[in-house]
């Protein structure tokens, strides 16, 4: 697998940052340690790190507001002044210099402490402290370093400055000026990492404003990115803007289902209402970013849900109990055991434990053929957005390969009845006019559209945030998905669990009673998962080698052939505290 040439860490964001961080996995080079003092406590540091990073190693905070690792150094905010031993008598910025042999750093000095609260005093010269109704209320730098650094009443006996409020820079992004501290994190970001410089500084003074050049909008496709990485509530999402306070949601880890590129992400959500994705760090996957449509594909979650098993076609379908629902199927279905003409269609948005029941099923009931659906190609990029958009296709060619299966793109002409495992790619125009002929039509779907209400049995399904499972994204990585919400809508359940129930009324039932049970039950079958269970699956995912491709979009991350996780352009060790740059936010 070849590698991208030029790569750098250059760590914690010095020039080049951004090229060294969007490239793929740069050549391994030779780390110099060196050893520096940091308020009295030796630390050993790579020596690209600067002094924000190296005393992360040792657990102290170097306050900040402009600096962010994975971009170039403003040097704006001044927070991060502290002494050094080679500068005596004055301040450096802990962002800009980078450490050195035996270098002494005081960050708790009454001088340094005292720039602290001044610059604190500064940022909130003009800051309007409309904390009560701003959205980043709760996660906002300046709050925690008001109470850390400052605590004190404005001296300020004049009228603030106005500025613009609620202005709309683009489809997911509204700007506040008068909370902006004009770190410029987001002008940055949108140069060196979107490589779309759609955002700039305007005026002079404390006049200055970002802004978007005149009739272009901040249409980027990551330009949701600037929302994660404002450290105040200058820049909020359209999206989640007025819908919650962030203390009441729950945050957990899961897999973005917008696209094949299977990005890592947090799900934050309150009750069975899912209210944000962001972005969660994987070097080898997304980094610390995500697209704009992976930001917002948590919705289907929310909106349309099938809630409640049904029996019936459209409008004369009615709301029974799941027992009776899975009678009422495999009494349809009976007659059909083992007879040509029932197809299994299985989407690309089932997770591997959901693939694994559909073919379990068809095998046992004699399915005679498997038609892979999902949702179809869309727009591209060289860096996160893949065409396909779908979590999980090549774990379904991976579940087909493990039991001998050939998938299919058709219905063909002699299909009477067919179980559908979700209805995801079913709504075109050739495969509707197909299942409204159709005999019988069973389908486990997650939202309500015409194909779900043809159904004579309907079975709700949970989305993949809702439950246990793994997906494998494009080029072959192995990644778990966890219960995000923590109540289920209606009788949802996973698409496996519907199968299990389905041959257990049919008379093939297997005891799967867990998606680790599914999981260890595909393994048992397949090459490339042989000996590895649910469980087992890192956090940040497991590379399946044999099914890595032999080209790469050209900013697109991508594992080391052999070795662990390249976290660059940050140098802390794997395992220590970080920023909250790591999770792509300010937090």
């Amino acid at each position: 697998m070849s590698v991208q040439p030029g790569a750098a860490n250059t760590a914690g964001g010095q020039m080049g940052a951004a090229e060294g961080q969007a490239a793929n996995a740069a050549p391994q080079a030779v780390v110099k340690m060196v050893n520096v003092e940091i308020d009295g406590q030796a630390v050993s540091a790579d020596s690209r790190d600067n002094l924000i990073e190296a005393a992360r190693r040792v657990g102290v905070s170097i306050p900040y507001f402009c600096y962010h690792p994975r971009l170039s150094i403003a040097g704006q905010c001044r927070m991060c002044l502290v002494e050094t031993s080679d500068a005596p008598g004055r301040l450096v910025p802990g962002c800009q210099v980078r450490v050195k042999e035996g270098l002494k750093v005081n960050t708790t000095s009454p001088a340094v402490k005292e720039n602290q609260r001044g610059s604190m005093e500064f940022h909130l010269i003009n800051h309007p402290v409309d904390c009560a109704i701003c959205d980043q209320s709760g996660e906002c730098k300046l709050q925690d370093y008001y109470m850390e650094y400052d605590h004190q009443p404005a001296r300020i006996r004049t009228y603030k400055l106005n500025k613009p409020k609620r202005e709309v820079l683009g489809p997911l992004v509204v700007y506040d000026a008068e909370r902006c501290i004009m770190c410029t994190r987001c002008v940055r970001f949108m140069d060196e990492i979107a490589q779309e410089p759609q955002l700039a500084v305007v005026n002079r003074g404390d006049h200055s404003l970002i802004a978007t050049f005149p009739d272009q909008p901040l249409d980027s496709k990551y330009s949701g990115n600037t929302v994660d990485i404002c450290p105040v509530g200058a820049l909020l999402s359209r999206d989640f803007r007025f819908s919650t306070r962030v203390w009441f949601v729950n945050k957990s880890p899961t897999i973005c289902t917008g696209c094949a590129n299977g990005c890592n992400t947090y799900i934050e959500g309150r009750g069975d209402v899912a209210y944000r994705l962001l972005p969660r760090r994987n070097e080898e996957v997304n980094q610390v970013w995500m697209c704009d449509d992976g930001r917002v594909s948590y919705h289907a979650t929310n909106d349309a849900r099938v809630e409640w098993a049904r029996t019936g076609r459209g409008d004369a379908g009615t709301l029974v109990g799941p027992l009776l629902a899975v009678q009422k199927a495999a009494e349809l279905l009976r007659p059909l055991a083992g007879s040509k003409g029932v197809t299994i269609a299985i989407s690309a948005q089932c997770t591997l434990e959901e693939a694994t029941a559909a073919f379990l099923f068809g095998k046992d009931f004699g399915a005679d053929r498997y038609v892979l659906t999902g949702r179809p190609d869309g727009a591209a990029d060289d860096f996160l957005i893949r065409p396909d958009k779908n979590p999980n296709r090549k774990g379904i060619e991976l579940v087909a390969r493990a039991f001998g299966v050939k998938l299919s793109n058709d219905f063909g002409n002699a299909t009477k009845a067919l179980i559908a495992f979700r209805t995801d790619g079913l709504s075109a125009a050739p495969v509707a006019a197909l299942i409204e002929r159709l005999e019988i039509f069973i389908a486990i779907a997650q939202n309500e559209d015409a194909i779900a209400r043809q159904a004579q049995v309907t079975l709700p399904c949970m989305s993949v945030y809702e439950q246990d499972g793994s997906l494998v994204n494009w080029y072959g990585r192995l990644q778990r998905v966890w219960p995000g919400l923590p109540a289920h809508k209606g009788e949802t359940a996973p698409a496996w669990l519907w199968a299990e129930r389905l041959l257990s009324d049919l008379g093939f039932a297997h005891g799967l009673k867990s998606a680790g049970a599914v999981f260890a039950e595909l393994a048992s079958r397949s090459d490339e998962l042989r000996g590895l269970t649910l469980d087992q699956i890192p956090d940040d995912g497991l590379v399946l080698e044999a099914l890595l491709p032999t080209e790469w979009p050209v900013r697109a991350p991508r594992p080391v052939p052999g070795g662990p996780s390249v976290r660059h352009p940050q140098t802390t060790a794997p395992g220590m505290k970080v920023g909250d740059e790591a999770s792509g936010g300010s937090r």
